[in-house]
């Protein structure tokens, strides 16, 4: 007779109890009861979280149901980080399937942010990808927001097939299943793991729908030229918002710069006076100063601690990468891949934006 195989279902891993510096450990023996790993016990009682290496899951395997039976696709996106929740590693896999498009932490952003504007801004960025979606609806599972109104979505859109949940790290897969759960049941016992952090969810977690489907929530894939994939977790409690942001408007001439905590800087080179109107995480500390000093403030202020947050991998100045962009005359927003954005009216102004190495940044049209 094969060992059946007892997985957590906080995050879908299978149980262990030999090791305990593998995936998977429990403390507890393996007698067929419903238990979490100790990871995720120690996440959902006291909200700890250790470093560990990111593993990048097999999504051959992951989606190989779905591609032949041509589920529902329910695809979370992230409204804060948007472009980090676009993973092209996915689009080969769920193209074919019907996709209705999740907007999570919409209360993250400012509550004058129209729905509506934000729902045709996705439409269109998804459109450029060459991808086809049913619906977008503007969601926080932290909040309920619009929970119904997904559930009344799937229902008429999955024709009875399962549900898979996908999306890249840290967008919210879980606390929306989490939400669904409770509204559907009106009672959740066993809840997922959820985390401001990537990779919570290591493996596919498996929840009964009904006698004949099943809704799956598939690891998130990191993306990997975004902060989230560079920086330690520590840093990523100060840049991933937990609250509505509160834009931050700099009137600036040039030769003039912006230091974003002791992590990222921006230098207004040359141009008009120039409004730049910062959208990031209320507890990341901004800077001003002059563009000639700029090197020199950012490396005390990081040598001593007194701006937020720090990175232990970016010691100074010359810890980071310069990225020259020259504006288009359009309002436009800067976005730094999980960090956020600055959004200004472009005339051809140049701009340095100084990031640690390997992090991205976009230039869009503005999306607020």
């Amino acid at each position: 007779m094969s060992k059946i195989k007892l997985t957590c279902y906080g995050c879908g891993c299978e149980l262990q109890n030999s090791d305990p510096s593998l995936t998977g450990y429990t403390p507890k023996p393996l007698d067929g009861n419903v238990v979490l790993c100790q990871r995720c016990y120690r996440l959902q009682h006291y909200g700890e979280n250790r470093e560990e290496e990111l593993v990048k899951p097999d999504y051959k395997a992951v989606f190989s149901n779905l591609m032949k039976n041509k589920s529902l696709i329910v695809y979370v996106v992230d409204c804060f980080a948007f472009e980090s929740s676009l993973i092209s590693e996915l689009f080969p896999f769920i193209k074919d399937c019907p996709i209705l498009v999740v907007a999570n932490k919409r209360d993250i952003l400012p509550k004058a942010v129209d729905d509506n504007k934000l729902r045709e801004f996705i439409y269109r960025k998804f459109k450029q990808e060459g991808i086809e979606i049913k619906d977008v609806i503007c969601s926080s599972a932290f909040r309920n927001y619009n929970i119904d109104e997904i559930i009344e979505a799937c229902n008429a859109l999955r024709c009875g097939k399962d549900i898979y949940i996908v999306g890249a790290s840290s967008v919210g897969k879980s606390s929306l299943i989490n939400a669904l759960l409770k509204t559907i049941k009106n009672e959740t016992r066993d809840l997922i793991s959820t985390s401001p952090y990537p990779g919570t969810t290591v493996a596919t977690i498996t929840i009964p729908l009904d006698n004949r489907s099943r809704i799956y929530d598939t690891p998130g894939i990191v993306p990997y030229h975004s902060m989230y994939s560079c920086m330690e977790k520590n840093v990523l409690k100060y840049i991933i918002p937990k609250s509505e942001i509160k834009p931050r408007t700099y009137q600036l001439n040039d030769k003039q710069s912006i230091l974003l905590g002791g992590i990222a800087r921006f230098d207004f080179v040359k141009g008009p006076r120039t409004g730049f109107t910062f959208y990031v995480s209320n507890n990341v500390e901004l800077h001003r100063t002059k563009l000639d000093k700029a090197s020199k403030v950012f490396d005390t202020l990081v040598s001593s601690g007194k701006i937020k947050p720090t990175s232990t991998s970016i010691t100074s100045s010359a810890s980071l990468i310069k990225h020259e962009v020259v504006l288009p005359t359009d309002k436009v927003d800067i976005v730094i891949l999980g960090l956020g954005w600055i959004c200004l009216k472009g005339q051809g102004q140049v701009v340095d934006i100084w990031l640690p190495q390997g992090v991205n940044i976009v230039i869009r049209e503005a999306k607020i």
